[in-house]
């Protein structure tokens, strides 16, 4: 056998590279077949899950008013009920919005951003209704288990010490839901998707300011009405007579004491018991000095010259604690519209022989007083038994509950009634509430638009002053948004002002102002950030000083009228959005609270990014 034929039969080398090629070109073609496989089947998984998803959220967000609505009217146990039936749907659309394929699908090019805020929407919701709302609902339960109770002048406190606990983490779980679905870039995602998340957005954030509510008051109240130990208060009844930025001069002053809820009526003092203080108080801000004048820091009536409270009322608990020797843990304003309000809750009262209710109320303190008593000691005795009655026949444990906190809850949503704490702790949580009157420092006001009147006339001629602060137009341009706001005033004075009424009332003439005449003093406040583009008078462009004040370019113009005069004074005000988004979204339109018109107005304008 020749050496060929021990070898054997031999393959050429390149006789079997077609067959491995081949080989790998079908494992390849397999492989793909795989994927493309394992990718539909992902796919119909997720869409799957998707449908499920969807399904299982609109229901639940359907059902979601009840619960709020119940939480509203503070009836605990509908809104546990209503609770019960969300739930199982919320749980099952995060269940089915969770896994590997949703992580995998997030990243993916062109359905990621979709995906991704479709399962950030199902955990928002589902966090919401496990983790918010019950600690809600519970409290909601154990306050109108009979309302809050007081009796002989002291609120039960155990149901909101109660309630603090659970509630303080339902606000941090909120902070967080927040946080991811305030992220959510709804300019990148399908029209199909956006429109509801947009909406998710606007529920979120109004969920947020209702649990917000509910933890400062579960927090605050306790503590501010003795739960860890007496308070003083300084209550200023601010006399609407004669205006300043939060609704007119303090008229008189109370001071009332709390401790474990207990709430007492501890002294009452005219404006000429305190100061003044010729070398003022304390320093002013720079920016204050310049916009209001050394006297917030010399005369008590003066220190709310400014619209911030912030400011103002720790003038004036120096004021007092300097006349008086009492250091006070806060600062409450009344104006004489809030105390009406009170006196619907209270029924009328008896003082030095007249009869007081909500419906004479404003018109004895800032208009018979002056026509029947001696201006000075007289009329500021007269303003503090007013006020001091009215809170102690509210605190007595006569007055219904729930008609009392109406009435509170209208006076602040009007702005006539305003606190201010010295604690630290608690002076931020109140700053971005309405009863805060912070317009320099919180979050809340940053986009609020303000109109301020302050009283020239050195009388108390503001009670003919009937105004009217309104929104015109708003318009998106180059720069950003103009929004357009109009202020009318009109002097009802009679005729013959100057010489029907006492000179305690026109002023005499002793600022400079005509008797019979008012002067007024407006403040225009833009957005911080924002500009006054122009202000108009009566038609005429008018000139007016600018001071820059806590980030705000600040605009003053003075307005004289004769009795039976009117004037309207118009400006317009830049800001930029400049997020990029569109839409609309809601700001406050802040001025001072006068006899016939509240002090704060939500408005919608559009976004202009």
């Amino acid at each position: 056998m020749s050496a060929t034929d021990d070898a054997g039969p031999t393959t050429p080398p390149t006789s079997r590279r077609p067959r491995r090629a081949g080989r790998r070109a079908g494992w390849i073609v397999l492989t793909i077949f795989l994927v493309l496989v394992g990718l539909l089947v992902c796919a119909g998984l997720l869409v799957r899950d998707a449908l499920a998803a969807r399904s299982s959220l609109t229901d639940a967000i359907d059902r979601l008013p009840a619960v709020e609505e119940a939480l509203r009217a503070g009836d605990g146990a509908a809104a546990e009920a209503a609770l019960a039936e969300v739930q199982p749907l919320t749980a099952d659309a995060r269940s089915h919005t969770d896994g590997p394929l949703w992580w995998v699908a997030a990243r993916l090019p062109f359905v990621g951003a979709d995906v991704s805020a479709f399962s950030t929407a199902a955990w928002a919701v589902d966090e919401i209704t496990q983790d918010v709302l019950p600690p809600l609902t519970g409290a909601a339960a154990l306050v109108s288990e009979g309302g809050i109770q007081v009796q002989g002048g002291t609120v039960d406190l155990a149901p909101l010490t109660a309630a603090a606990p659970a509630v303080a983490e339902a606000a941090d779980t909120m902070s967080t839901v927040v946080g991811r679905v305030g992220d959510i870039d709804v300019s990148a995602l399908q029209d199909v998707l956006a429109g509801p998340v947009s909406d998710l957005q606007d529920k979120v954030w109004t969920l947020d300011g209702l649990v917000a509510t509910a933890h400062r008051a579960t927090t605050l109240l306790p503590a501010m009405l003795g739960g860890d130990g007496p308070r003083t208060y300084l209550v200023m009844a601010l006399n609407s007579a004669e205006l300043r930025s939060p609704g007119g001069i303090p008229g008189s002053f109370a001071v009332i004491g709390t401790d474990a809820g207990r709430i007492t009526l501890l002294d009452q003092a005219s404006t000429q018991d305190v100061g003044p203080f010729p070398e003022g108080i304390g320093p002013l801000a720079p920016a204050d000095e310049e916009l209001f004048g050394p006297n917030m820091a010399v005369y008590v009536q003066d220190t709310v010259y400014t619209p911030d409270f912030p400011t103002a009322a720790p003038l004036a608990a120096a004021m007092w604690e300097a006349s008086k020797g009492q250091a006070v843990d806060g600062v409450l304003t009344l104006d004489p519209v809030a105390l009406s309000y009170l006196l619907e809750a209270t029924g009328p009262i008896d003082v030095a022989g007249a009869t007081i209710d909500a419906g004479n109320a404003v018109d004895v303190l800032l208009s018979d007083a002056y026509a029947e008593l001696e201006p000075g000691p007289e009329t500021d005795a007269f303003f503090a038994a007013v006020a001091a009655q009215v809170l102690t026949t509210a605190l007595s444990g006569d007055t219904d509950p729930q008609s009392l906190l109406g009435a509170v809850q209208r006076a602040t949503s009007e702005h006539r009634a305003l606190v201010w704490s010295s604690h630290e702790d608690e002076q931020s949580m109140l700053a971005d509430t309405v009863v805060s009157g912070d317009i320099s420092s919180s979050d809340r006001a940053a986009d609020t638009v303000g109109v301020f009147f302050n009283d020239a006339t050195a009388g108390k001629m503001s009670y003919y002053l009937d105004s009217a602060v309104q929104h015109v137009s708003s318009e998106c341009t180059a720069s950003g948004r103009a929004d357009t706001f109009q202020v009318d005033l009109t002097s009802t004075a009679p005729a013959d002002a100057a010489t029907d009424l006492p000179w305690y009332v026109t002023g005499g003439g002793i600022s400079g102002t005509p008797p019979g005449s008012i002067r007024t003093d407006l403040f225009l406040y833009p957005p911080r950030g924002g500009r006054i583009l122009n202000v108009t008078a009566d038609g005429t462009l008018a000139g007016s000083e600018v001071v820059e004040n806590q980030g705000r370019a600040v605009a003053t113009l003075p307005r004289e009228l004769a009795p039976g005069q009117s004037t309207s004074v118009t400006f317009t005000v830049a800001t930029t959005d400049g997020d990029g988004s569109s839409g609309t979204r809601w700001i406050d339109l802040w001025s001072t609270p006068t006899v016939d018109q509240p002090g704060l107005a939500t408005i919608e304008v559009p976004v202009c990014g």
